[in-house]
């Protein structure tokens, strides 16, 4: 790409660095118009959009040899211990789940939703009870103590949903009355 030239500190200078990395850029094969030669006295002639293509295909070049890239291929036997060590992984984490080691996302996303629509319906009922009986009563504690009672039971109801869900889901012999289990050797 020819263009205007710079000099390697007018070159550093514009590309934000100093001139020993400009210049070690130089030695590792960044294109250079001219190549300074101190006994004839000639400067460095560099242009800047042949160092930034440099930095770019170098910077690429760095990224799919990390990516594991064409560059960088793994043998079979590689591959073949990868997928062991992926599949026994697998396995351990299909086995704490059947032996209820660890909670599935989706199964307990599920359930966090059912409690809350449970609890969304009581909390739509006791607004509406409250409504209706507030005006006849007659103080702020007897107000108090009914909302009291009636939110207790909308969160004991959730909380009742939740206990069923959960109790459908033990498995055989495990107890089954929805209490967590200590963890194992513990």
């Amino acid at each position: 790409m020819a263009g205007r030239t710079y000099s390697l500190s007018e070159a550093a200078s514009i590309l934000g660095r100093d001139r020993n990395t400009v210049s070690k850029w130089l030695g590792q094969g960044c294109p250079a118009v001219t190549k300074a030669d101190r006994s004839r006295g000639v400067e460095w002639a560099l242009s800047i959009p042949d160092i930034v293509g440099w930095l770019i295909d170098r910077a690429v070049g760095d990224a799919v040899q990390d990516a594991g890239g064409e560059a960088d291929r793994i043998t079979k036997d590689e591959a073949d211990r990868r997928k062991a060590v992926a599949q026994a992984i697998a396995e351990e984490v299909s086995t704490a789940e059947l032996l209820d080691d660890v909670v599935n996302r989706h199964e307990a996303a599920a359930d966090v939703a059912a409690f809350a629509v449970a609890l969304r319906t009581g909390m739509a009922n006791v607004c509406a009870k409250v409504a209706g009986r507030a005006a006849t009563m007659t103080s702020a504690a007897e107000i108090q103590e009914f909302l009291e009672a009636e939110t207790n039971k909308a969160f004991s109801a959730a909380q009742e949903e939740l206990a069923e869900r959960w109790a459908d889901a033990e498995p055989a012999g495990s107890g089954g009355d929805g209490e967590d289990r200590p963890p194992p050797g513990g």
